[in-house]
């Protein structure tokens, strides 16, 4: 093969890639829009399809692919289109752990979809899978010591989990703070901490952390 033709396809192959990363920033910016346009979660699952059926190895879009689906599950009404997206975001979430198994995100995403479903099923269920939830939760804070989300579903693990099987308010509290030092505009991490101080039965704390969601001015994730 000619030097000039390796050329060529080096240039159509870093063509490719940056449309790739062009279609993924605009599913980006879509679902990022979805409490202005709801349709825009539609429309980035539908692009990111496409990246992958062009590039079965790419695994951005998969995690992004996995996000989608959890945020398309949450939004369903019915118990079984529920189920049906967040196995497709957990699938998701798998190939993107397959072929970057250093991906906070990925890891973070597939344990959602995992958790959602459980939470679907019903609470015998969720047992069944907390193990898979909790280790993908301690595998994303070992790559990512800093990741908000994780530090969330870890106090919310906490919170959720009868004390016999490791649940723990205080513990609870203890992730919420370390994520609210490291974001203070994450706004569900706010009311993540009013639900543990209801649980509590510490109701002006509760209030004070809820009432703190109303003064955010920027939050973190808009939508």
């Amino acid at each position: 093969m000619t030097r000039s033709v390796l050329c060529l396809l080096f240039l159509i192959a870093v063509a490719s890639a940056q449309n790739a990363d062009s279609l993924i920033d605009q599913a980006i910016s879509l679902y990022e829009a979805r409490h202005l346009d709801a349709s825009g979660l539609d429309s980035a699952s539908a692009i990111l399809e496409r990246v992958v059926a062009g590039d079965a190895k790419n695994g951005h879009a998969y995690q992004e692919l996995s996000k989608v689906y959890f945020l398309l599950g949450d939004r369903a009404d019915e118990k079984d289109a529920k189920l049906e997206l967040f196995y497709k975001g957990r699938d998701y979430g798998r190939k993107a752990i397959d072929l970057d198994d250093k991906s906070a995100e990925a890891h973070f995403w597939y344990m959602v979809n995992i958790g959602r479903v459980g939470q679907t099923k019903g609470v015998l269920n969720s047992l069944v899978l907390v193990p898979d939830v909790r280790n993908e939760i301690e595998t994303v804070l070992k790559i990512d010591p800093e990741h908000t989300g994780a530090l969330d579903a870890q106090a919310m693990l906490y919170y959720e989990l009868p004390g016999l099987l490791g649940g723990n308010v205080n513990k609870s509290i203890e992730s919420l703070n370390k994520g609210i030092a490291l974001d203070s505009n994450y706004a569900l991490l706010y009311v993540d901490m009013g639900k543990v101080y209801m649980k509590k039965k510490d109701f002006e704390k509760a209030r004070w952390y809820l009432n703190r969601v109303l003064e955010i001015t920027e939050p973190t994730h808009e939508a």
